[in-house]
């Protein structure tokens, strides 16, 4: 369906087509909900459309949403997008009676957690016997070719959405779907920023009254823990984005399948078998966590990957886990720090920053280089604490990691940059992306 931008308040119903007129009732099933919202799969009337389609729900009134949650700028925002990185939407309806905004896009099972989550994503071999796990060359290669084309596409997302004057404020990875052809799309946009206000926003954020109770756990840029009402939010973007891709290298965690997990709040490191500090540093993590009584073949366990910060204790407590990995910020590491309007409520204990290797197991091994140095260089760059010192989303685009050593693996058909040169491919040792990338994901559930 396509229909003119309008607004929904003056609209009547009859102008309004509800959802069954295009689905079949019958075959709608909640994926997602949120206090705010939900996500409905479901199959078009038409049988010659055979692909499902997600649809978003959510209110439109201010009492019945929450600040800064708006499905209707959400909606306006991805109209006014066109990047292959970047979801479409597909159709829009609205129900007057309950205020009830609703859009449609391409129903993508798939995404970056679940890759993530993947004991096999790894370089390194899942220990079965209690000895510690060896480092693999064919599983290092596989891991780096994903790594990369995964990262390339956020970044080119980020970047595309960033020069529309679009800040996304909950990157992490359950946002980034990933298609049947290993095309990474970005979604959710119910919380993002502009730097155009629109009269029909619920939730208007110039600057110096912006929202800070955005993106989740521990993707959240430091500045937004202390209060901030004026701050970058393409810079807080690019902390999030740091974020995500340290968690390409941290602990593969074995759980019970049956235990209750907050998503996405990070694990504490008190019963980790990591292996001895030194002076002023962290103990070394393995790549892989397996709690006492735990066994990787048994059926009722699975993977999830570890945070590179606990957000498990609230905002303070995820202040802190940040400080114990990049210290606690000083006149010369954070030298605004102490203009942010809560960052002298609290009065913290100086910590020194740590090695990141010591906390990124994951991470190629040292004789794969430069790719080694290479990763932990662009996450270095992105968990700056001034958000002005960020790595730009544009500028890693041409970061080296993307330039030498294995390849620049991108989908079929994908629109590459003339500047990667021939470094950017779309086949590698026979394979396409898609062949790497499915040893890591689900089966793909059929039509019912």
């Amino acid at each position: 369906m396509s229909m003119g931008t309008s607004d929904t308040e003056q609209s009547t119903q009859a102008a309004w087509p509800p959802l069954q007129e295009f689905f079949d009732i019958d075959t709608f099933e909640t994926v997602a909900e949120s206090i705010v919202s939900f996500v409905t799969r479901a199959w078009y009337h038409d049988t010659s459309q055979t692909s499902p389609v997600a649809i978003k729900s959510a209110s439109t009134h201010p009492k019945l949403s929450k600040q800064p949650h708006d499905i209707g700028k959400e909606l306006r925002i991805l109209l006014s997008l066109r990047h292959v990185n970047v979801v479409e939407v597909l159709g829009y309806t609205y129900e007057p009676p309950t205020s009830t905004l609703h859009f449609w896009m391409p129903y993508v099972p798939c995404d970056v957690y679940q890759v993530l989550s993947c004991p096999d994503f790894s370089p390194y071999i899942i220990p079965y016997d209690g000895q510690p796990p060896e480092p693999s060359s064919e599983r290092t290669s596989s891991f780096l070719v994903v790594l990369k084309s995964l990262v390339y596409q956020t970044l080119s997302a980020l970047a595309y959405v960033h020069s529309q004057g679009i800040a996304h404020r909950d990157l992490k990875p359950r946002n980034l779907l990933l298609t049947a052809g290993g095309l990474m799309k970005l979604v959710d946009f119910g919380v993002s920023w502009t730097e155009k206000a629109d009269e029909r926003d619920l939730w208007p954020e110039a600057r110096g009254s912006m929202c800070f109770d955005v993106a989740t756990g521990p993707y959240r840029a430091p500045e937004l823990l202390f209060g901030a009402t004026d701050y970058d939010p393409y810079a807080s973007d690019l902390w999030s984005l740091g974020a995500l891709l340290a968690e390409f290298f941290t602990p593969l965690r074995l759980h019970d399948a049956y235990e209750d997990e907050d998503e996405g709040l990070g694990y504490s490191s008190e019963d980790d078998e990591s292996g001895p500090d030194s002076e002023d540093q962290p103990p070394v993590k393995p790549p892989f966590l397996i709690r006492k009584g735990l066994h990787p073949g048994n059926p009722d366990v699975e993977w999830s990957r570890d945070s590179l910060y606990d957000a498990s204790r609230g905002a303070i407590g995820l202040a802190f886990s940040v400080f114990k990995v990049h210290g606690t910020p000083t006149a010369e590491t954070w030298p605004r720090f102490k203009s942010l309007p809560d960052a002298q409520k609290v009065t913290f204990v100086q910590v020194p920053s740590v090695d990141l290797r010591r906390l990124l197991p994951n991470l190629p091994p040292e004789e794969f280089q430069p790719e080694h140095e290479d990763c932990v260089d662009l996450v270095s760059k992105l968990l700056v604490y001034p958000p002005e010192s960020r790595l730009k989303a544009q500028d890693a685009l041409s970061h080296p990691l993307f330039k030498r050593g294995t390849p620049l693996l991108l989908p079929r058909g994908y629109l590459r940059d003339n500047a990667m040169g021939e470094h950017a491919v779309e086949e590698w040792q026979g394979r396409e992306l898609v062949d790497i990338l499915s040893r890591f994901l689900p089966s793909p559930r059929s039509q019912p």
